[in-house]
């Protein structure tokens, strides 16, 4: 399933309608990854693949850092 909420979207719960937390961010499929949200009310889980922006990530901090290839 892909999706598009923001970073601080949360749904809503399906079964009782209250507000959804992140439970967990997992990889997922090439290019996604996997969020599960949870509702605090009646432990409903919910999971929703997001696709992912490579530059977007810690990675960039890391190819942008001083490691170098060997000489």
């Amino acid at each position: 399933m892909r999706n598009s909420l923001s970073n601080v979207e949360r749904p809503m719960c399906p079964t009782c309608k209250h507000r959804m937390g992140l439970a967990r961010i997992s990889p997922g499929k090439r290019g996604y990854e996997e969020r599960t949200f949870e509702c605090s009310t009646c432990h409903h889980l919910e999971k929703v693949s997001f696709d992912v922006d490579p530059l977007k990530t810690d990675a960039t901090g890391w190819l942008a850092g001083e490691l170098k290839p060997p000489r």
